[in-house]
């Protein structure tokens, strides 16, 4: 069971998203969080992962993963939109070319 949003051993604080079962006992290892994974295609998942120093408290991350590509919130958000936008192009009516 995920320890979202209670102080583990290592002292670091899990983010509401993580679903990692922390155990101080693996170290570096357990600085890490991960989300559950989003399926983007068949082959493609995207999952947010951010690690905390457990003594410093200082973060990296978050960060959005999809497939081995590494991006930051910002970048997915205008991904998003991007994607949006090309969707709403495609449902827009075909214009008819004139012959020349």
């Amino acid at each position: 069971m995920p320890q979202n949003d209670q102080e583990h051993a290592s002292g670091s604080c899990c983010p509401q998203w993580c679903v990692v079962e922390h155990d101080p006992a693996r170290g570096e290892d357990d600085w890490l969080h991960v989300s559950a994974p989003l399926d983007v295609t068949s082959r493609v998942a995207a999952l947010l992962t951010m690690s905390v120093d457990p003594v410093t408290g200082q973060r990296d991350g978050p960060w959005v993963m999809v497939g081995e590509d590494e991006f930051s919130p910002g970048q997915v958000r205008h991904l998003g939109r991007a994607l949006s936008e090309l969707a709403t192009r495609a449902c827009e009516p075909t214009g008819h070319h004139a012959a020349g």
